[in-house]
């Protein structure tokens, strides 16, 4: 009988983003060439645009946290995929879980979108018309211009932090504001990273090396 061939990687649409499945049977340095060379190729021209959530499928290989990292950095070249997390079928194993927080790197551009079940950081800007969401903090290494909306599953405790604030709307919780009264413009050499709180049920702003004091870790 002919010899089927295998595909180290498929990829496959669902309705909350993309899985990527990848062979247990193939050498994973197979896997990463698979992988970059269907991220582009034509097929790889799907994957720019919007904001596009991606869970990894390892089958029976339990990827290490350098393998793991080497997945991130061929998919990091595509700025708009967002590993949501990797998923083994190995009893016990506990890497499908999602990270507590989400690390994004580059420009977030007006009708894009982040929303994502914990801590958000974004090392870069959020422009007008972006939105970031996170049922915990957010924190952006840039200027946030965008709408961001920290708690979104109610919680008060929630933080946002920027570089500069100059948003269209901040959430924190259920309340709404736009740029917190006590944030003001600076000159980007003497900026300093500030964040936005809720004190006594209304939108505050404080300098972020006070976040420990204001909210001490539990």
């Amino acid at each position: 009988m002919p010899r089927l061939f295998r595909h180290p990687v498929t990829i496959k649409g669902i309705r909350d983003g993309l899985v990527f499945l990848f062979d247990d049977q193939c050498p994973f340095e197979e896997i990463l060439e698979d992988l970059r060379e269907k991220l582009h190729s034509d097929q790889g021209q799907l994957l720019f645009g919007p904001i596009v959530r991606v869970t990894i499928q390892t089958g029976k290989r339990v990827l290490s946290d350098s393998q793991k990292e080497k997945v991130r950095e061929v998919l990091g070249v595509f700025g708009n995929l967002l590993i949501q997390g990797f998923v083994s079928s190995i009893e016990g194993d506990t890497s499908h879980s999602k990270s507590a927080s989400l690390l994004y790197k580059g420009t977030l551009r007006s009708g894009q979108r982040i929303e994502y079940d914990g801590d958000v950081t974004v090392v870069g800007d959020v422009n007008p018309g972006a939105q970031v969401l996170a049922t915990g903090d957010i924190f952006v290494m840039g200027t946030l211009r965008g709408m961001a909306h920290a708690g979104c599953n109610g919680n008060q405790d929630a933080v946002i932090g920027a570089v500069y604030f100059q948003p269209t709307q901040l959430r924190i919780g259920n309340v709404i504001s736009r740029s917190p009264d006590a944030a003001s413009p600076m000159a980007p050499e003497v900026a300093e990273m500030e964040f936005a709180y809720l004190r006594n049920g209304q939108m505050a702003v404080d300098k972020l090396f006070n976040l420990s004091s204001i909210r001490p870790r539990k």
